[in-house]
């Protein structure tokens, strides 16, 4: 399906933001939007807003294990994944426990589970790359920063394809974050669209079609 925004919905958004807002703002004043389709359990619910949350598991064992997946919430992936592989763990006999509680997220390995002494280490370790760009690859990044960020000049970092955006991160996102394309990295892995030239998508698209 084509999923798009409604005027309806733009209006809806405009008003509720302005009601925390002095400065108030209307349609015109949007420059982008995105939409999205979340998967629903079917619960017999009356309406889509009633739809329950949750999520169910159907585990098909005529033949190799086939697990499906229906419904879930970003907030709950932990619990439906560690659910989903204690099901295929049986199923191939092999039973673990479940581990993931404890482990942090990618790049989340902060010493000390500190995010702020950690921008504190790489402003003094980079002091000559600009405060708002440590300040923003820690916040994106964590730890995972340091794979792409090299010794902070010129030759690790590469060119600059846009105001703040190095090569090395487009490289970085393209490998490890399977980025494909100038939508993907601002808008997708970042929200560096908001902050950047009108250009910029082109600019970025432009390099990505070079590389391949």
């Amino acid at each position: 399906a084509q999923v798009a925004i409604d005027g309806d919905e733009v209006a809806y958004l405009c008003r509720m933001s302005n009601r925390y807002f002095s400065q108030q703002i209307t349609p015109d004043d949007v420059v982008a939007t995105y939409s999205g389709v979340r998967p629903l359990l079917d619960d017999d619910a009356a309406n889509a807003s009633g739809v329950t949350r949750d999520y169910a598991l159907e585990l098909d064992t005529d033949g190799a294990p086939l697990l499906s997946v229906f419904g879930g919430k970003i907030t709950t992936y932990r619990r439906l994944a560690e659910d989903a592989m204690r099901q295929l763990d049986e199923a191939l006999g092999q039973p673990r426990a479940a581990w993931t509680a404890s482990a942090p997220l990618p790049g989340g390995d902060l010493p000390n589970g500190d995010p702020s002494a950690f921008r504190v280490q790489l402003h003094a370790r980079f002091p000559q790359l600009p405060p708002r760009f440590i300040d923003r690859i820690v916040r994106c990044y964590g730890t995972r920063a340091l794979r792409w960020l090299g010794e902070g000049d010129a030759k690790s970092l590469g060119l600059a394809i846009c105001p703040g955006l190095y090569e090395a991160e487009v490289r970085y996102l393209m490998q490890e974050e399977w980025a494909l394309s100038a939508e993907d990295i601002l808008r997708r892995r970042s929200k560096l669209a908001l902050h950047l030239p009108p250009d910029a998508t082109t600019i970025l698209d432009d390099w990505i079609a070079r590389q391949t």
